[in-house]
Parts: C-alpha cells; sequence; structure tokens
C-alpha cells in the first residue's frame, strides 16, 4: 500500500512536467499517460480494470462531466453564437460519414451484417470530450475553432447514446424506428439542456447564501452532480446538462433574462479562485483518467488491431476532406488543420463498446475489441498529428492544403477573423 500512495504522489508531478513538455514538444500529455496506463496494465499486468470494481466506471464519468463543466465555465457565449451553425453542420455531417465508413468497412472486410456494421459505426461516430477539451485548452486556439471542437465533442456523445440504443433495440424486434430516435435524440438534448440553465440560475440565487457556511468552494461541483444525475434519471443527457450548467455560471452576466433578473435575490459569482481550483480539479481528474484508460485496452486479437486502423485512417482522411471545404471561416490555417486531426474517440465509444455483446449479438465480443483499438490508434493518430504538423514540414503541406499564404500564421489566434 505504501508503495501505491508514492505512485499516486509521484504521478501527480509527472503530469505537471508532462504539461509544461506539450507546451515545448507539441507531443501531447495525454498520449503518455495512455501509455503509462497500458503499462502498468496489458504490458506487465501489474493493475487491470477488475482492481478497481464500480469505482473505474464512477471515476470515468466524473471525469467526463467535470471536464465538460470546466469547458462550459470557459466558454464565451458570443463564440457559442458564432459557431453554432458550423459547429451543428461538421457535428451531424462528420458523424454519418464516421458511421458510414466504419459499417462499410466491418462489411466488406470482416463481413459483418449491414445492422451489426452500422451500431458499430454508430458506436465510433463521435468525438472524446475528455480528450479534445484539454488539448483544445493546451493549444490556445482561438474562440471560434475552439468553441466549434467542444460543441462538437458534447454532441457526439449524445448522437452515439441515443443512435447505438435505437439500432440495438431495432435489432432486437426487427424493425427501426427513425421518428423515436429523431424524437429522443431532439429531446436529450433539448429537455438536458433546459435543466442544465435551469439548475445554473437557481444555483446562482442560492451562491450568496450558501456562502454564509465555512467551506463552501466545492458546493459549486456538489450542485453540479446533482444537475447532472437529475437529468439522467430523466432519460436526457447528463454531459449536456453539466455543459450548459458552466456555460450560463460562465455567461449570466452577458444574458438579459426580465423576469430573473428583476427578482430581489441578488446572484452569487464564480471567482477567478475557484475557476482556478476546478482548472486544478480537471487537471489531476485527467491526468488519473487516461491512465485508466491505457490500463483498460486490452492485446489479444491482432486481425481486430488492422481493421481498427485501416477504419482510423480512412476516418482521418475523411475528416481532412470535410475541414477542408466545410470549414469557411477566414481564420489561421494551423486552427484549420487543428479541426482537421481532433477525432480521437474516448470514454463514450468504450462505454458502449460493451452492449452489443449484452444484446446478445454474436459480433460483439470482436466489436469491443476493435472499438478499443480504434480508441487508442485514434488518440495515438492526434497525438502525432498534433506535432508534426506545429514541428515539421508537414504542416507546409497542411498550409497548402488550406491555401493559405505565408505569414498566415501569425494572426492572432485568439482574436479570429469573424464571418
Amino acid at each position: 500500500m505504501d508503495v501505491v500512495i508514492i505512485v499516486i504522489g509521484l504521478l501527480y508531478f509527472l503530469g505537471h512536467y508532462l504539461s509544461h513538455f506539450f507546451q515545448r514538444t507539441m507531443i501531447p500529455d495525454v498520449l503518455v499517460l495512455i501509455l503509462i496506463g497500458m503499462v502498468i496494465g496489458p504490458v506487465f499486468h501489474w493493475a487491470t480494470p477488475e482492481n478497481f470494481g464500480m469505482v473505474g466506471n464512477v471515476f470515468t464519468s466524473i471525469a467526463l462531466i467535470v471536464i465538460l463543466f470546466e469547458g462550459g465555465l470557459s466558454l464565451e457565449l458570443s463564440s457559442i453564437s458564432h459557431s453554432m451553425k458550423t459547429s451543428s453542420i461538421l457535428t451531424l455531417l462528420f458523424f454519418a460519414i464516421t458511421a458510414l465508413i466504419v459499417a462499410t468497412v466491418l462489411y466488406s472486410v470482416l463481413h459483418f451484417p449491414v445492422m451489426v456494421s452500422l451500431i458499430t459505426g454508430f458506436i465510433l461516430g463521435g468525438t472524446s470530450s475528455a480528450v479534445v477539451l484539454p488539448l483544445v485548452s493546451a493549444l490556445k486556439m482561438g474562440d471560434k475553432p475552439s468553441t466549434i471542437l467542444i460543441l462538437e465533442s458534447a454532441l457526439t456523445d449524445v448522437l452515439c447514446i441515443v443512435f447505438v440504443i435505437g439500432f440495438l433495440n431495432g435489432y432486437q424486434t426487427g424493425e427501426v424506428e427513425p421518428g423515436k430516435i429523431v424524437g429522443g435524440l431532439i429531446s436529450s438534448l433539448v429537455l438536458a439542456s433546459v435543466i442544465g440553465i435551469i439548475s445554473a440560475y437557481v444555483w446562482l440565487r442560492l451562491l450568496k447564501w450558501v456562502r454564509q457556511f465555512p467551506n463552501t468552494q466545492f458546493t459549486t461541483f456538489a450542485f453540479m452532480f446533482v444537475v447532472y444525475g437529475l437529468a439522467e434519471y430523466f432519460g436526457f443527457s447528463g454531459a449536456i446538462a453539466s455543459l450548459a450548467f458552466g456555460i450560463i455560471l460562465g455567461n449570466y452576466d452577458k444574458i438579459s433574462i426580465p423576469m430573473v433578473n428583476s427578482t430581489r435575490l441578488p446572484f452569487g459569482i464564480i471567482t477567478e479562485v475557484e475557476k482556478s481550483l476546478y482548472r486544478e480539479i480537471v487537471f489531476l481528474l485527467k491526468l488519473y483518467f487516461f491512465i485508466y484508460l491505457g490500463l483498460s485496452i486490452p492485446f489479444h486479437n491482432w486481425n481486430s488491431i488492422w481493421v481498427a486502423a485501416l477504419v482510423v485512417g480512412l476516418i482521418y482522411l475523411a475528416r481532412l476532406v470535410t475541414t477542408r471545404f466545410l470549414i469557411r471561416e477566414n481564420f489561421p490555417w494551423n486552427d484549420k488543420a487543428m479541426i482537421s486531426v481532433m477525432v480521437p474517440k474516448g470514454l463514450a465509444a468504450a462505454v458502449l463498446a460493451g452492449l452489443p455483446l449484452q444484446y446478445g449479438i454474436e459480433q460483439g465480443e470482436q466489436i469491443r475489441a476493435i472499438t478499443y483499438y480504434v480508441v487508442l490508434i485514434s488518440i495515438l493518430a492526434t497525438s502525432v498529428l498534433i506535432p508534426l504538423i506545429k514541428n515539421t514540414f508537414v504542416g507546409k503541406v497542411y498550409q497548402v492544403i488550406f491555401r493559405e499564404k505565408r505569414g498566415s500564421e501569425h494572426v492572432n489566434a485568439a482574436n479570429p477573423i469573424k464571418e
């Protein structure tokens, strides 16, 4: 036990060093953390996910919602309004493209049934909030491209969950109901957002009263967990509710709602000290989340690994083409390049990967293995491409692809030119 405690403490210092290492080399810290998890797990078998029991699943959920909340807290409302159209189109289009790529590969190469191939495609259709948000923050991208990627990662989690469950039910009954799937998607997004927004205003009204008690800096986090649980209890997206909760807490003073603002009970505020504390918590959760993710990735099926590699290669090629022709805004080429490589898979895919097996699908075990490998290889691909674009001739290739003149990389990324 003493060795374990020492290792936990040393990992904290390692995490800070890796963040500094990322700033200097553009080699993402998340990749190193995943590799550490793989070394202590699948390679040397010093630990397994089973050692953590239910704590592992709870921990990954907490990491996801805290990262989304802190990401929402740092978003500017003006950036959201300017980015929503582009983000929505990119999210829906690339979710569909990814699902079709995965389904086509599995149908053609592994001869999966069409329905099973589509279900796997929907499992892998999204991007990982837990990977994208820390990378976006560390890369210091412009407000608009950052917001596009944050919104996409949050929205695709909902798309994955709704479509996978809808098609799994259709697989069992023999009939897919598009109306029910679309209705579930809209209700999950809209009503989860409503829960997050209303909860944020309620909490801001209660905050001054709550602060009369000692030791209250973590009460906002505690209330956020309540918001997440409430949304999930009613069958909506807790992740979207957490994101909306954070967005309102960070932007309430820029929103004018007469009925809300006219009440006598004053608003509390989230202080800069609290925001710094939240960033530190996100850092800690990110550190142990990615080690746990590496710990969970198995290595026993080389056939599934090369299929996963093929899928990832096609997804990244499609993302490059999609970004080139869809993103028309006039912000720096390097931000567009980052958008084109930010398609890592993560928690949502890893969790959904076990459902086909639970539903009795014959290929369930292979689906789970392929999904885990796609998660690993996609994170590896993003982690490798970022420093290549930043530091090598690969960046010049991307510069040509996005048809930018020399010197455009010096445009202030924090203030991109608006449409």
